[in-house]
């Protein structure tokens, strides 16, 4: 089970027009000062819906596009639908480290039991079911694949081992 290439992680801007851009006030369209704050680094937008111009000084952050077109706002890459979460990792006395474990990852729907393979042709779920067959094992970066302190999703998004950009380099 891969991500699919049309949900993969990219970084999303503020519109200009918010309070998050620092390069107010905005000229007149069509002018020579307008073309020249359009080079302090913003972006003209026209998806189809909407339109106006993104303040590249201004990340709002990271977040599926596809998640993102089929909600209508913006999804944080943590939120992908698609995306493999992991169960939280086994308690521990310490400080998570950046190191690999092996965590059972699946789709958000599994892991909130949403999938069909949960439920009877009827409907009725299954007592006692834990898991589905989309569940797998993975090694996983036990440090990047925890949820930040106080945060309210239980099922944190997977970071493979050989993706922690904290991984020791592999000594020659």
């Amino acid at each position: 089970m891969t991500t699919p290439v049309d949900h993969q992680p990219k970084q999303f801007y503020w519109d200009a027009e918010t309070d998050h851009c620092p390069h107010k006030p905005i000229p007149q369209r069509g002018t020579d000062a307008w073309d020249e704050w359009m080079t302090l680094g913003h972006q003209s937008y026209d998806n189809g819906m909407d339109h106006g111009v993104l303040c590249l000084s201004a990340p709002a952050g990271t977040a599926c596009p596809a998640c993102s077109d089929e909600q209508g706002d913006m999804v944080p890459w943590s939120r992908c639908e698609t995306r493999s979460h992991t169960r939280p990792l086994r308690s521990r006395t310490s400080e998570p480290r950046h190191r690999p474990v092996t965590a059972e990852v699946a789709d958000l729907e599994c892991l909130e039991r949403e999938c069909e393979e949960f439920f009877t042709d009827d409907g009725d779920e299954i007592p006692g079911k834990e898991t589905c067959s989309h569940f797998r094992e993975m090694e996983v970066c036990e440090a990047c694949s925890e949820p930040p302190a106080g945060d309210a999703d239980p099922f944190p998004p997977v970071v493979a081992w050989a993706d922690c950009p904290h991984k020791p380099a592999a000594s020659t």
